[in-house]
């Protein structure tokens, strides 16, 4: 695919609204990792299952596919600071962010929208990407509005 039809292609892709997320794992050396993702989707009620996608030039790939654990927060419209923090390169940088470590040792974000605190159930080759399907182990969420994308901006329903 040429850059012109690549980015043509990205531009129509950007027309559908989603939702933002953060997904946070620890890394086999011990460090905590974030990463921003849109590609977020339900899988499964029984059993509970999710997905996302992680693009296979992320520089903590290997952190999330070797994880057993992580957690997908679905961010409120105010929290435009951490989907940026965390769409940046050093996806382990964590100074200035405010987190608990679950019992799994995964990093959690307060006041989300939405937590779900998965274990990992299959992980598919799909191109430039992977697609991680997560078992739900626990989930909560909270009222709020949520943060969206959409046309390679942040946007929000209010």
């Amino acid at each position: 695919m040429t850059d012109a039809t690549s980015l043509n292609l990205r531009k129509s892709l950007g027309k559908f609204a989603t939702g933002v997320t953060v997904v946070t794992c620890r890394s086999g050396d011990g460090r905590s990792c974030g990463i921003t993702a849109n590609s977020f989707s339900s899988v499964s009620l029984d059993p509970p299952l999710i997905l996302w996608n992680i693009a296979k030039t992320c520089n903590s790939l290997d952190a999330y596919l070797e994880a057993e654990h992580y957690a997908i927060h679905v961010l409120t419209n105010d929290q435009v600071h951490l989907a940026s923090h965390f769409a940046q390169t050093d996806h382990k940088s964590y100074e200035r962010i405010e987190h608990s470590i679950s019992d799994n040792g995964v990093p959690i974000l307060p006041d989300v929208l939405a937590r779900f605190d998965c274990r990992t159930y299959q992980i598919y080759d799909a191109g430039d990407h992977h697609i991680i399907v997560g078992e739900i182990l626990h989930h909560e969420n909270h009222a709020g509005s949520p943060l969206l994308y959409y046309s390679g901006n942040y946007a929000s329903l209010d």
